[in-house]
């Protein structure tokens, strides 16, 4: 091995702590112990509270919504038939009139 490898290796070598190492470092800390602050904020102003909030103001409102929208595409549908209906029943007079005239016609023509 090199001297420079062996230089390393004693640098990089872990020493044993001495025996009062931990009681001086809870001392330390003991001595810098800063207070947390804890900031606590009002229920109106937290992200899951409004978000719970939306999740329930959509789930009362969609329901109505589906169903009235639903209600109105079938009143639609109802009045499309209506209207379809009065549509053949005015076709078929009219047809039923121009049958009569051609007949009408051919009967005055023979």
């Amino acid at each position: 091995m090199n001297d420079f490898e062996q230089e390393i290796r004693s640098a990089l070598r872990r020493d044993p702590a001495p025996p009062d190492f931990a009681a001086k470092v809870l001392a330390r800390v003991a001595e810098q112990e800063i207070p947390a602050k804890v900031i606590r904020l009002p229920v109106w102003r937290r992200p899951a509270a409004w978000a719970i909030a939306a999740g329930l103001s959509i789930a009362a409102i969609v329901p109505p919504v589906a169903i009235e929208y639903r209600q109105r595409r079938e009143a639609r549908a109802l009045e499309a038939r209506r209207e379809l209906l009065i549509a053949l029943e005015v076709t078929r007079t009219k047809l039923q009139q121009t049958r009569e005239r051609i007949q009408r016609t051919t009967r005055l023509a023979l």
